[in-house]
């Protein structure tokens, strides 16, 4: 019984309005213009269980975490680690739609290869993304982005270069 009551006091501590675990107070939706392209966030994600907000990347709509695969740490715009994630959409479709949004959310496009298994690689900040995907045999796409720190060490001179070594 007084686990009961203990549990019912606690409740009336959060605040109204406050979002369960998992839930956000912001629907990601597009704008007009882009809610008829493939892949676009469409769905009202305010709604339902929901993972941790990350507000710098594109997240396609209806996707879905794979946790089998998830390790992040941090949350918004300062979490590393990596987001694993499924959608229904065909990887051609999952393809273009990151090379349209990535760049909206800030990120500058490094490289892509694009085949059977797709990278691109953008930075952003003190930051470096790789989204991979693939496509998946029950249908659409895996994604999984790889964000870590930049090495501090690349663009100012600390690395060695080849024949630097001195013996």
């Amino acid at each position: 019984m007084a686990v009961i009551i203990t549990v019912l006091a606690l409740s009336a501590c959060v605040p109204q309005g406050f979002p369960s675990f998992g839930q956000s107070t912001k629907t990601g939706a597009p704008s007009d213009k882009d809610a008829g392209q493939p892949g676009a966030q469409t769905q009202d994600r305010s709604n339902g269980p929901q993972f941790a907000e990350f507000r710098d990347v594109p997240i396609p709509a209806n996707a879905e975490i794979d946790f089998d695969n998830l390790l992040v740490l941090g949350a918004e715009d300062g979490w590393i680690g990596r987001l694993a994630l499924t959608s229904g959409y065909k990887m051609p479709d999952m393809y273009a739609f990151y090379e349209r949004e990535m760049p909206r959310f800030g990120w500058i496009k490094i490289t892509s290869v694009r085949s059977a298994i797709s990278t691109m690689t953008y930075s952003r900040g003190e930051r470096i993304a790789t989204v991979t995907l693939h496509s998946r045999t029950i249908g659409g796409t895996a994604i999984d982005f790889t964000v870590a720190p930049a090495n501090p060490l690349a663009n100012r001179g600390g690395l060695p270069t080849i024949g630097s070594a001195k013996n």
